[in-house]
């Protein structure tokens, strides 16, 4: 009864200075959440969030993150000049092609993810990007991105923007589905995960694929036409096809028909035209500053 008399008695005491009204030191460890912006943050909040609804985590948070691989944070200029050139190569073409900022706020992914360092696999190769149901694409490899490499078109296309383009078709085709005639153009082709171990780049050419990962199956082989069709030049393209011989050229060809047809008829799009203008764009690199964030 002692020990019950003793806990009743602290327990009192304990809930009546417990709900004692008290100042706060003004030292408290209880701090305003709010961090102030730098203007990074700013430019991504002026220039994606309000636009397009589209949110851009550059600095690293781990539960975004894969964890299967080692990675490492993209440097503050890596992630400004990804976010600069994202806006000019990435966003801005749709933008001037379809006439408003809907399209893009419609349909890009919402989440842009940015790591420093390549996903490196056990057999030595490396992922640049990844993208997960069509909400949020993760950029690798972000700290190559530097005051040389910013303005090499190859570059920028084969670690960043094919990648981009590549995923936003694939948001676009599960929209609005291509007509089935383009799987039938290679349909004994596609050898699916065996893609790398069959083909390289010249025999997946020679086969009517304009990459070898294009392979795969027919949803990777339409946005592999689209991605290397509006980024590479004409004549990086036509030798593309001078590799693929007669067949080959014929079947890219065909496909790259239907692929332009659809995005006409599925989103008033003009493919040339939207090509056009991003190579316009990649012509003025050198002109382009990938660091003012006015």
């Amino acid at each position: 009864m002692k020990r019950r008399l003793n806990f009743t008695l602290l327990l009192s005491l304990f809930l009546v200075f417990s709900c004692s009204e008290q100042d706060l030191d003004p030292k408290s460890v209880l701090i305003d959440g709010n961090i102030e912006q730098n203007e990074l943050d700013s430019y991504i909040e002026r220039q994606f969030t309000k636009d397009y609804n589209i949110a851009v985590v550059y600095k690293f948070v781990e539960a975004e993150s894969d964890l299967d691989y080692n990675l490492s944070p993209a440097t503050y200029e890596s992630s400004v000049r990804m976010t600069k050139l994202l806006h000019y190569l990435g966003v801005e073409p749709y933008d001037k092609i379809t006439g408003s900022k809907m399209f893009i706020r419609s349909y890009f992914p919402k989440l842009l993810n940015y790591i420093g360092s390549p996903a490196y696999k056990n057999n030595g190769t490396f992922v640049l990007g990844t993208a997960e149901g069509g909400t949020k694409i993760t950029m690798y490899a972000l700290n190559s991105l530097n005051a040389n490499t910013g303005k090499d078109v190859e570059f920028l296309n084969s670690f960043y923007f094919h990648t981009i383009h590549h995923e936003f078709a694939h948001i676009l085709h599960q929209t609005k589905d291509y007509p089935s005639s383009f799987d039938q153009i290679t349909g004994s082709g596609y050898v699916g995960d065996s893609w790398s171990d069959i083909y390289n780049d010249i025999s997946a050419l020679e086969e009517g694929f304009i990459s070898s990962y294009a392979s795969k199956e027919a949803n990777e082989d339409f946005v592999e036409t689209y991605s290397f069709y509006i980024t590479l030049s004409p004549e990086a393209w036509d030798q593309r096809l001078r590799d693929a011989g007669t067949v080959g050229k014929n079947k890219i060809d065909a496909k790259l028909d239907i692929v332009r047809n659809y995005f006409k008829n599925a989103w008033n799009i003009d493919l040339d035209q939207l090509r056009e203008e991003i190579l316009a764009r990649q012509a003025d690199l050198s002109k382009f500053d990938q660091l003012s964030l006015n």
